[in-house]
């Protein structure tokens, strides 16, 4: 931006109210979404090309593909996606929905010089850094697809995170705060479908014997995660089980607790009206 003598204007936070005020006001020409953005702008049934002032683009990640060629159509700018993490620096853009198999991503500089440009390491954890770095390719733990014209496609997050409006949630960090409760004897959180989030964190857990798997109980555990955690990660659905799937060192199977195409918030407390910043 500083190279281009562009001006950046960042808003407190994102807010439907005035984002076309906004737009028009800095006759900005670019402006950067995450998906639940484009889920809420979409929502505004009155919005049309005559609100995107000298919009020329807009560019980020993780917009509903059913939005995608509707919002093209409504504001009369191309909606570009981008891929990148912090460990490598750079992105990558697309601006189409490829399909294809799916398989992790691994990246490289070239062959000659494979982590030019890249991150130096995780701090004091030089196996972790090597392991990320095997077979001489950067391991994104993100599992995406490529076509037959090279075009590459993110599908999901292999590794154990919760994405809810742009936020990355730890599962683990949830988990915790919930074990710190003496009537939880076991807790996975899990992400959960989310209409205009994305996502949304799921606790599935198993009670003590004793404690009693109602929604006074749920309130209390969401209560108690809602004080000690970041509100935004709280679970915004509570769900009560039986039993949790584990292997044979106990260690939870999340992708075996519900059947495929089963909706997981089915019989679940919902707590996400309650998760509003303090």
């Amino acid at each position: 931006l500083m190279q281009a003598g562009a001006a950046h204007v960042i808003p407190p936070r994102f807010s439907m109210t005035t984002w076309w005020r906004d737009i028009r006001d800095t006759e900005a020409t670019l402006f950067h979404y995450l998906g639940v953005v484009m889920s809420v702008i979409m929502a505004e049934k009155e919005a049309g090309r005559g609100d995107a002032g000298k919009l020329r683009a807009a560019l980020g990640a993780g917009i509903e593909p059913a939005l995608h060629a509707p919002f093209e159509e409504r504001f009369g700018i191309p909606a570009v996606e981008c891929w990148g993490m912090t460990e490598m620096c750079r992105a990558i853009f697309i601006a189409e929905e490829p399909r294809g198999a799916p398989g992790e991503l691994v990246i490289r500089h070239s062959e000659a010089t494979p982590r030019r440009g890249f991150f130096s390491g995780y701090l004091n954890k030089p196996e972790a850094t090597e392991e990320a770095w095997r077979g001489g390719w950067f391991h994104t733990g993100d599992t995406m697809s490529m076509d037959e014209s090279g075009m590459i496609y993110f599908i999901d997050r292999s590794k154990n995170i919760i994405r809810r409006s742009g936020e990355n949630i730890a599962a683990a960090e949830v988990e915790n705060c919930l074990f710190e409760d003496a009537r939880v004897s076991a807790v996975a959180c899990i992400a959960a479908p989310d209409e205009v989030r994305e996502e949304e964190v799921m606790a599935c857990i198993v009670l003590k014997p004793g404690a009693a798997p109602d929604e006074a109980t749920a309130r209390s555990l969401f209560d108690h995660a809602f004080r000690r955690i970041s509100f935004f990660k709280a679970p915004g659905w509570i769900r009560f089980m039986d039993e949790l799937p584990v292997t044979g060192t106990q260690k939870v199977v999340k992708h075996r607790i519900f059947a495929e195409g089963e909706d997981p918030r089915r019989g679940a407390f919902d707590f996400r009206g309650l998760k509003k910043r303090g």
